[in-house]
């Protein structure tokens, strides 16, 4: 019977393909019950059998799937220069390392060890977490594709806190005097770096028809790599106001150029090394007796002063094309004289005289 009282409660009890199924209803009356018998016959005999899987395919080692990734992934998400460089952390580090392991078979003490590894050979922490970065993306595109079911967790080594170099402004002035001495051009050059903040890739793909003079703005739209064009660091196209004194070095400039390119190479069109720029930058350090800072801090020289002067960081995340403003807080801590000098504002506020409230 397939429908019947058993320990005082109604169940259906009854056999399918072999085995048998006895369930408790949910609805405690005989009615109830073989309602219930016939959802669940319709249940269990209206399901197709799944056909046997086919054998999963072996999983292809890092070295095997390093190859197609590049090929594939990174050739069309990646800028040249991003391309170039995992190219060769790939086969310099990430290859040698995990290179034999199939993809499915690397484990997170795996990782660890690859960490260690790098450490022992002296490696810095940004640049063993770049290694880590890397080896991530190409472990979840794996994933993506269906070679892997599960990748190990990756966790980057804790960077040290690095305190933003950046020129004071009567060090920018220096830097600047010298400069003019030496080049027109270079003095331009870093007069551009340091009044608009932009990275020193994007100065060298910087084209007349992005500078307007009359308007006084620059748009930022391409970085530089080895004579190739690409998008800015952030991907997004950004204008950029002028001081006064960098349109009229730039009108100046602008009489001397001959090429589209604002800072063309020697023998015209875009730079392919930009090696020159940090040169220059070296020398007029020296002769103006300054200390050495990469051409990086003038893009943080930049931001600092606006901080310096009272901008907000919002403002400066906007002129810097940070993704958000997280990344421009570093500069947060140049401020802090002026919030002193405000709070110093208060002193004596509401004690005695005109300021009590009779």
């Amino acid at each position: 019977m397939a429908v019947k009282k058993w320990r005082g409660k109604w169940v259906v009890d009854f056999i399918v393909d072999g085995k048998r199924v006895r369930r408790v209803s949910p609805v405690q009356t005989k009615r109830g019950a073989k309602a219930y018998e016939v959802e669940l016959r319709l249940e269990l005999t209206s399901t197709t059998p799944e056909p046997s899987a086919a054998p999963a395919a072996e999983a292809p080692t890092l070295a095997d799937f390093a190859g197609e990734w590049m090929r594939t992934a990174v050739r069309i998400q990646n800028k040249p220069s991003e391309q170039a460089r995992k190219e060769v952390l790939l086969r310099i580090h990430l290859v040698p390392f995990f290179g034999k392991r199939r993809l499915d078979q690397i484990s997170r003490r795996d990782v660890e060890a690859f960490k260690a590894h790098q450490v022992d050979k002296g490696l810095a922490v940004n640049t063993i977490n770049r290694h880590l970065e890397c080896f991530g993306r190409l472990m979840h595109c794996a994933l993506e594709w269906g070679l892997v079911t599960e990748v190990p967790v990756v966790k980057t080594l804790p960077q040290p806190e690095r305190e933003t170099e950046w020129l004071r402004p009567e060090e920018a002035a220096k830097l600047l005097a010298v400069a003019k001495s030496m080049s027109p051009k270079w003095f331009t050059f870093f007069l551009v770096a340091l009044r608009t903040g932009l990275r020193k890739a994007e100065i060298f793909a910087l084209h007349w028809a992005d500078v307007d003079l009359d308007e006084r703005q620059l748009t930022v739209r391409y970085s530089v790599w080895k004579g190739q064009l690409s998008s800015p660091k952030s991907g997004k196209t950004r204008v950029v106001p002028m001081a006064a004194d960098l349109v009229a070095a730039l009108t100046e400039w602008r009489g001397r150029s001959t090429d589209d390119v604002v800072f063309p190479a020697r023998g015209g069109g875009l730079a392919y090394s930009q090696t020159g720029a940090n040169w220059a930058l070296n020398q007029a350090l020296k002769r103006a007796e300054l200390r050495r800072v990469r051409f990086h801090d003038l893009r943080h020289t930049f931001a600092s002063h606006l901080v310096f002067r009272g901008c907000s960081l919002k403002v400066v995340q906007r002129l810097m094309g940070h993704h958000s403003v997280t990344m421009t807080e570093r500069y947060a801590h140049v401020g802090d004289d002026q919030l002193a000098a405000a709070v110093e504002a208060l002193d004596g506020i509401g004690e005695g005289g005109d300021d009590e409230q009779g």
